[in-house]
């Protein structure tokens, strides 16, 4: 048996020959694991949005990409979860359907929400002091080889694929 431990300090989750561990239940977190991969359904909350990211970095190193791969597929991931809950009513609960999957050319991360409409793409330079907000759509673009939104059963999902380097 492999064991392979991520994250610093506390032990937050790990891959036991190459399978996905979360010691501690998160309340508001289902996670099933699938081939290389999982997919994680959540009630947004600080908690479940650590262990969604903890678990994409696992599943991104479990399958041999490099600490730049699993960097960005953690950002990519909490930039999108933290878009959801942005754009969303503060008044009902955020559900969200996260999958990561690690595939032959890098990692997928793919993000359902239930949130109308389309992405905003805002005109604020990545390197702006003053923007408090506006750069997720250009981090997508300078992360992903490419990213997509497509109709989802929960309302829309959006899908990137970033390549290893």
């Amino acid at each position: 048996m492999t064991v392979t431990v991520f994250g610093t300090g506390t032990l937050h989750a790990a891959a036991v020959d190459e399978r996905l561990v979360v010691p501690d239940p998160v309340p508001g977190l289902v996670l099933t694991e699938r081939w290389r991969g999982f997919c994680a359904e959540l009630k947004a909350s600080p908690e479940a949005f650590s262990a969604v990211r903890v678990l994409t970095r696992s599943v991104a190193t479990s399958y041999g990409a490099g600490p730049g791969l699993a960097d960005s597929a953690e950002l990519v991931v909490s930039e999108l979860m933290g878009n959801v809950l942005r754009a969303s009513s503060e008044n009902e609960p955020v559900l969200l359907i996260v999958d990561v999957y690690a595939v032959p050319s890098g990692v997928e991360v793919i993000v359902h929400d239930s949130v109308p409409g389309q992405p905003d793409r805002r005109d604020v330079a990545l390197d702006s002091a003053e923007a408090m907000s506006g750069r997720g759509l250009h981090l997508l673009d300078l992360l992903t080889d490419y990213w997509t939104v497509e109709p989802s059963p929960l309302g829309k999902q959006i899908r990137c694929r970033l390549r290893a380097e």
